[in-house]
């Protein structure tokens, strides 16, 4: 016969896995990873203006998300990531 405590761990980890197994039965049901998935979306939207390959291995982007502009170099040891410029707001005349 088991220890007490081994016992107990062993009946707690089946509940655990049984709530798990549960708890995704009831979201695929209901669809909430859809749900979940449109509600993650950000609402901000990037859009790539140019883009081009430095070598074989690096590409550069320039990036504009909200008024700024990046540039993104990836690929090589790392990536990087420059602002170029932000637009301000404009003063009303």
């Amino acid at each position: 016969m088991m220890p007490p405590t081994v016992f107990n761990a062993t009946i707690a980890l089946i509940i655990i896995i049984g709530a798990l197994i549960g708890l995704s039965q009831v979201a695929r049901r209901y669809g909430l990873a859809q749900i979940i998935q449109r509600r993650g979306q950000m609402s901000r939207t990037a859009r790539c203006s140019k883009s081009c390959q430095v070598d074989r291995t690096r590409k550069l982007s320039i990036i504009e998300l909200e008024g700024c502009r990046f540039a993104i170099l990836t690929g090589g040891r790392s990536d990087q990531i420059l602002m170029l410029s932000q637009s301000l707001p404009q003063e009303h005349m």
